[in-house]
């Protein structure tokens, strides 16, 4: 196996490492195939399937016909904000774009915050312009500059009738979502330290972060690349471990932390292990780095998810 081979490799299992047991999927395509796919024969008459697909299509009309449809603009207002506005009084709202992954995972996290807050919750797609220009008007009147300009991923906190209360651009977690719709009015969740709900939240918050990471880091295009990529990775792995050390375990349940964490940092210390031979142009026993690294990764995910971390391990 050639060194650019065994980099690559490895690469690939550390990957499976960030996996979590299911937290991220980092792939890229692999080209497409130039054969022909196979010719598929209709179960149904050819005329049968045709009337049949005239008469869905015509269901499908009277159904759209009689739903009705929400504006695009409804007092100076995205439609569905101005909506939700109407019937509470605090609106949490997640600006994303549908081409970003890093939007996916900070949009649900503003919605964990928003639930845990008692808050209604929105998406509003940026690239879409029937959202994009009234909203675009809605905050021309903001205080900062940046508050007037849309972006993703950030969340907006609105207060009635129409007031932004506070804006965070970029990736937030659901703690500091919950907190600032609280402040600005909506029903706050309470949870004690020590809970097992809190530390979960809180635990779901770092695990999400680390998703953010990862998804930022350009996958390596060559062998040259893959061991500075290793490195970054196991230093974003490193530091989830450490934030999830930092915070306060539930009562009864310091052991399972324990154990988890545990896991966790050993599963990274074999990583950075596997870099260290491969920088010092050895050839790892790589099925047994996966071995290692599965059973450790299943059974921390395991725990965290008994915990209620399954940002983590789900």
């Amino acid at each position: 196996m050639s060194q650019r081979t065994r980099i690559l490799a490895a690469a690939a299992f550390v990957a499976v490492l960030a996996l979590g047991g299911g937290m991220l999927l980092l792939t890229r395509g692999q080209g497409s195939s130039s054969a022909a796919p196979p010719a598929i024969k209709p179960l149904h008459p050819v005329e049968h399937h045709a009337r049949s697909l005239a008469k869905a299509q015509k269901d499908l009309k009277k159904k759209s016909a009689a739903r009705p449809r929400t504006a695009s603009v409804i007092d100076g207002m995205p439609g569905t904000l101005a909506l939700a506005l109407r019937k509470n009084p605090v609106v949490v709202v997640a600006l994303y774009s549908p081409q970003s992954s890093v939007d996916g995972v900070a949009r649900e996290e503003a919605q964990q915050g928003a639930g845990m807050s008692g808050a209604a919750f929105i998406a509003l797609n940026i690239a879409d312009n029937k959202v994009a220009a009234p909203l675009t008007s809605l905050l021309s009147g903001a205080a900062t500059a940046a508050d007037r300009v849309l972006d993703d991923p950030a969340v907006l906190v609105f207060k009635q009738p129409k007031t932004l209360f506070v804006r965070f651009n970029g990736y937030t977690d659901r703690d500091t979502v919950a907190q600032a719709a609280a402040n600005a009015g909506a029903l706050k969740v309470v949870t004690a330290v020590g809970s097992s709900a809190l530390w979960a939240s809180q635990a779901n918050s770092i695990c999400n972060k680390l998703k953010t990471d990862l998804l930022s880091l350009p996958l390596p295009s060559s062998g040259g690349s893959a061991l500075d990529w290793i490195d970054k990775v196991d230093g974003a792995l490193e530091n989830t471990v450490k934030s999830l050390r930092s915070l306060t375990p539930p009562k009864g349940r310091e052991t399972d932390v324990r154990q988890m964490l545990a896991s966790y940092a050993a599963a990274v210390s074999e990583s950075q292990s596997l870099i260290a031979q491969v920088r010092a142009g050895k050839s790892p026993d790589l099925a047994a780095f996966q071995d290692k690294i599965a059973a450790l990764g299943s059974r921390a995910d395991a725990i965290a998810v008994d915990l209620g971390a399954t940002a983590c391990g789900a």
